[in-house]
């Protein structure tokens, strides 16, 4: 069998239905891949710093609640006896319960509520010197 490394016919090449699919399915991604770096280029940092406080803190309690408030950076709680009900911005309810965790979104206002004999450990991860929680003075739901 012999191979012929003759010239290509781009007329027919490009007249081919393989290569014109080929050519809007890489067009047609290069459009997808556009819109969705559109979105990425439009960011805002709230906050940018090199000193980041890390902090772990178990708590036990019987019938708990944060009230509402916010925190100034990551928050992660992982429940390990009793559930605790977390109620974001959104309004919406989920109760977690012992093994589960949940994350507090930096800004965003929550509310966390426990019955019961409860123990849950937190993790703060927010700027040196930041206050680890501020109450909201008015609840975003109704």
């Amino acid at each position: 069998m012999r191979y012929s490394m003759g010239r290509t016919n781009w007329g027919a090449l490009l007249r081919s239905r393989k290569i014109i699919a080929l050519m809007a399915a890489v067009l047609g991604a290069a459009v997808v891949a556009a819109a969705g770096l559109a979105g990425i280029w439009n960011t805002t940092v709230s906050q940018d710093t090199n000193n980041v406080r890390l902090r772990v803190v178990q708590t036990t309690a019987g019938n708990f609640d944060s009230g509402w408030h916010t925190h100034p950076g990551l928050v992660v709680v992982n429940v390990t006896k009793g559930s605790l009900a977390f109620t974001g911005a959104n309004c919406i309810t989920k109760t977690y319960s012992a093994g589960d965790t949940f994350i507090e979104v930096p800004y965003v206002p929550a509310r966390v509520v426990g019955l019961g004999e409860l123990t849950w450990t937190v993790t703060y991860v927010v700027g040196y010197g930041d206050a680890l929680l501020t109450p909201v003075t008015k609840s975003p739901c109704p």
